[in-house]
C-alpha cells in the first residue's frame, strides 16, 4: 500500500488496484469521500485492508472521520472498534 496526502492505494505490479481518498476538514478531521476497488479484484477484501489502514493512519495522528462514503459508512458498522475515531 502507498500512503499518499489525501488517500492510499493499493498496488500490485506496481498498477493501481484500488483505493481509499480523504480530504481535511480541518486539522483534526478529514472526510472519507470515496473507496474504489478495480472490478477484476473486488471480493479479495482489498477495499477493506484500505480503510483499515487509514483508520490506523487516523489514530497514530489523534485524527477524527465524517464519513460520507457508502462503503466506509457500512464498514464502520462491521468494525465498531473503529467507531470511537468517527464523529
Amino acid at each position: 500500500m502507498k500512503i499518499e496526502e489525501n488517500r492510499i492505494v493499493y498496488e500490485e505490479n506496481g498498477i493501481e488496484i484500488g483505493e481509499v481518498e480523504f480530504k481535511a476538514i480541518d486539522e483534526n478531521t478529514v472526510d472519507i469521500y470515496h473507496t474504489y476497488v478495480d472490478p477484476d479484484y473486488q471480493g479479495k477484501k482489498i477495499a477493506s485492508h484500505l480503510v483499515e489502514e487509514l483508520f490506523k493512519k487516523l489514530k497514530a495522528e489523534n485524527k477524527k472521520a465524517v464519513i460520507t462514503c457508502s462503503y466506509v459508512a457500512h464498514w464502520i458498522e462491521k468494525h465498531p472498534e473503529y467507531s470511537d475515531q468517527c464523529v
